[in-house]
């Protein structure tokens, strides 16, 4: 299971009276992914290879296992959670040398 997906839906419907009620697990669960978020690595610098592999490391060199895999798989995670000063840098078109890259067209 994904920790960026709540795996409980935000509403149900009560089976006496029909009408729709939050689903307190859903806000437990979130608030909890939250929580445990403040003892994360902060995203600090994302790179995509030439293949569509993602690596993502912290503010002091590490990586971030989380975060990193294929393009399509991860991306979506990444922009989510990476601080607006974290770094996007790609290798295009088989070069050696880093290209840094605005987030948008990261």
């Amino acid at each position: 299971m994904s920790r960026n997906r709540n795996p409980y839906p935000k509403f149900l419907i009560d089976e006496a009276s029909g009408i729709t009620v939050p689903d307190i697990r859903h806000q437990i669960w979130a608030e909890g992914y939250l929580a445990g978020r403040e003892d994360r690595q902060a995203i600090k610098s994302v790179i995509k290879s030439q293949d569509g592999t993602v690596m993502v490391f912290d503010g002091n060199g590490e990586q971030i296992p989380e975060y990193q895999g294929r393009y399509q798989e991860v991306k979506e995670g990444i922009l989510k959670d990476a601080p607006p000063n974290a770094v996007f840098g790609c290798f295009p078109n088989c070069e050696t040398e880093l290209k840094v890259v605005p987030r948008e067209e990261w």
